[in-house]
């Protein structure tokens, strides 16, 4: 598969083709999201429209079967980039995608002169172990949340 695989800048103006894939993967085990076509590209495209943006597809025969993106955000003494998705088709797993989806995708954060990368997956999500495998590592910090009811 990584024979026939290219790469191509994700922007405002081609989120939208990568919409079907997200909503693909993210409905289907092991995350079971329930997205609809018009949520994921309202995520997706909410994220494009950001000023520090950067995405990348990765493409088997012209059609995408890969993804990752974020948003660099401001730190004391430099930048910082958050990776807020990456999905790789079903299909696809297993096979390189990811692991080259995810080399391009670093070589264009260098590029733009970041050094570090952030994201957040399940503890004990399959993705951990990718990133682990990539080189990330937890460090420290507790994801929390809280759902805010109508006063």
């Amino acid at each position: 598969m990584r024979a026939g695989l290219s790469f191509e800048p994700i922007d405002a103006g081609n989120v939208a083709r990568y919409v079907p894939l997200y909503v693909a993967v993210f409905n289907a085990p092991p995350w079971n999201d329930g997205w609809t076509e018009a949520a994921a590209f309202e995520r997706l495209g909410g994220f494009a429209s950001e000023a520090r943006f950067l995405g990348v597809g990765a493409l088997f025969q012209g059609q995408p079967v890969g993804l990752a993106l974020g948003h660099g955000e401001r730190w004391t003494d430099r930048w910082l980039f958050q990776l807020r998705e990456m999905c790789v088709a079903t299909a696809c797993q297993g096979q390189g995608v990811g692991r080259a989806l995810m080399a391009n995708f670093e070589a264009e954060l260098r590029g733009a002169g970041y050094g570090t990368v952030y994201l957040q997956t399940g503890q004990d999500a399959p993705a951990r172990a990718f990133y682990e495998a990539a080189g990330f590592v937890p460090y420290g910090h507790v994801p929390m949340h809280k759902h805010l009811v109508p006063a």
